[in-house]
Parts: C-alpha cells; sequence; structure tokens
C-alpha cells in the first residue's frame, strides 16, 4: 500500500521551510530548483513527508486565505508529550491542548504561518494495541472476554476470549471499512490483506 504525501500552497517559501524545520523539527529533503530559492521542497518527520509550492503556481490568488478546512493528521514516533512541551517551548501556535481521547489516542493540533492545522497523535499510553487488528483497547469491555490481560480486543475475540479465525476477523474488518470509510468491497479487502499481514497476530500468514 502507498501513502499520501499533502502538498501545501504556501506565501512564502523561505519562512514556511524555517518554521517547519525550527519549530516543529521537520527535516528539510529535495529542493527545486535550488536550496536558496526553492520553488518546490519537501520535508519529513518520522516517516511523514509533506511539499510546500508557491501559492502563486497553484493559483491561489493573494487576497484568498490559505489553509481554511486543512487539518493534516501525523502520527509521531517518540513522547508525544515530550514533543507537545517541545512545540509550546518553540512558541507553536496551540490551537487544540493535548488530550487522552475516549478512542485510545492521544493528541493536540497546531496551527502554522500560513494556516494550516496539524494534529499529532499517537496511541495513548494508557491503550493496549489489539494483536490482531490493532484497535486501541482502554476499557475493560474493549478486551476479549472482559479480560484486561487478553492481547485482543472483544471484536476480534470469541465469547470466552480466545482469538477468532483469521476469516472471521478478516471479515470483520473489511465489513467495518466498508461501513466506516464508504469503501468498495474490493478495495476494503486489499487494505485489510495489507494491514493484518504486518499484524503480529497474522504476520507470519493466516
Amino acid at each position: 500500500m502507498g501513502y499520501v504525501s499533502p502538498a501545501l500552497a504556501v506565501r512564502n517559501m523561505q519562512q514556511a521551510i524555517q518554521f517547519c524545520r525550527e519549530s516543529r523539527g521537520f527535516k528539510t529533503g529535495m529542493a527545486f530548483p535550488e536550496a536558496d530559492n526553492p520553488e518546490y521542497v519537501d520535508l519529513s518527520k518520522d516517516g511523514m513527508d509533506i511539499m510546500f509550492m508557491p501559492a502563486r503556481d497553484a493559483g491561489v490568488g493573494a487576497e484568498e486565505k490559505l489553509g481554511v478546512g486543512v487539518n493534516l493528521y501525523m502520527q509521531i514516533d517518540g513522547d508525544i508529550d515530550e514533543y507537545y512541551d517541545e512545540l509550546k517551548h518553540r512558541g507553536v501556535k496551540v490551537v487544540a491542548d493535548i488530550k487522552d481521547e475516549p478512542f485510545g489516542i492521544t493528541d493536540s493540533t497546531v496551527e502554522d504561518i500560513d494556516g494550516y492545522k496539524l494534529t499529532f497523535n499517537q496511541v495513548s499510553k494508557a491503550a493496549k494495541a489489539c494483536m490482531s487488528c490493532g484497535m486501541p483497547m482502554i476499557k475493560l469491555e474493549d478486551f476479549g472476554g472482559g479480560n484486561p490481560e487478553n492481547l485482543y480486543c472483544a471484536y476480534c475475540s470469541n465469547p470466552d476470549g480466545s482469538l477468532k479465525s483469521y476469516e472471521d476477523v478478516f471479515e470483520g474488518m473489511v465489513n467495518f471499512m466498508v461501513m466506516s470509510q464508504n469503501m468498495d468491497r474490493q478495495t476494503a479487502e486489499s487494505a485489510v490483506k495489507e494491514r493484518m499481514s504486518s499484524i503480529p497476530a497474522w504476520s507470519g500468514g493466516a
């Protein structure tokens, strides 16, 4: 499966690059045609990439607002609490303080100089990830059989807490993708196969 690398239109390339590097800890990759006066640049952090291009090249007029309605969700490595403190120390505009979401994710949202929002997130420290589907498990009812020591979530487990078959888990995940993300069946099956092949319970094959 591939990955998405968003391209953002910015007013001032050098300021945007400097802000992204110094305030958010990104590293510069390729700059074209030259590093000192780029018309394109990509930056990365923790395996995530974003690209910048001049707003004029994207057909955005001088009076038009950038970043309206755009929020990039980026899952970071390392300690998210430390990263949040680092962002605040560097003076980054925080528009949503760090918090533990009820669905097992810890996140915080910041805004850059062009108005783009970035929500940095990570599986909550209080959560355990299901070894069959990856779902965060926090509440007792999230665990198979209601057992907080179970490695598998309630959706991947039989009533006694034992792991369901590959076929049953696969079907459940496919149905979830179809309903929650409006995917067609074929696309959902392909995505689930790719996902399950990297998860401990199934990485050795069904």
